[in-house]
């Protein structure tokens, strides 16, 4: 009996191998990015040993802030192959107040005050009417950190064995 594949087969299968490509490039970023946390709290760490400066402390805060909400953004994107537009404008709104205290309100032009004014006013309504939040729920109780890898690891192979995407 002969198996007859189908040209569309080919699809799904450089389908599925750019989908997988593209999960290991993000996390990859994923690996940067909390390597990049390290160091900023390695950095916050040795700053408790030089004079304080708020608005240092503050900027690199709101930057290891920002950084958890991107490494977030890419968890949710590996577990459901989607980007979360409420968390990137979350992102945004709080990366822009980042740069607002590292270089302080009064010395920023007022017309430049007016128009971040404005994005915020917009991405709030963007927020709130768009419909772009959607809402995370944790349904069991998480248990430690191995038996989580090992629900993530049984269920990525069943899915593999079934043939689903």
């Amino acid at each position: 009996m002969a198996v007859e594949v189908l040209y569309t087969k080919i699809h799904d299968i450089f389908r599925r191998l750019l989908e997988n490509i593209q999960d290991v490039i993000v996390i990859g970023i994923c690996v940067v990015l909390f390597i990049l946390m390290l160091k900023v709290i390695a950095s916050l760490i040795f700053s408790l040993w030089q004079p304080i400066e708020f608005r240092v402390i503050a900027a690199e805060l709101i930057y290891a802030l920002v950084l958890v909400e991107i490494y977030r953004l890419l968890i949710i994107y590996l577990r459901e192959h989607r980007i979360a537009v409420d968390i990137m404008i979350e992102v945004g709104v709080v990366s822009v107040l980042r740069e607002i205290i590292l270089i302080g309100v009064l010395e920023i032009n007022p017309w430049t005050i007016i128009a971040v004014s404005i994005l915020f006013i917009a991405l709030l309504l963007l927020l709130h009417f768009g419909a772009v939040r959607k809402t995370e729920s944790e349904g069991e109780m998480k248990g430690s950190v191995l038996r989580e890898m090992r629900k993530s690891f049984d269920g990525y192979w069943r899915r593999g064995s079934e043939g689903a995407p």
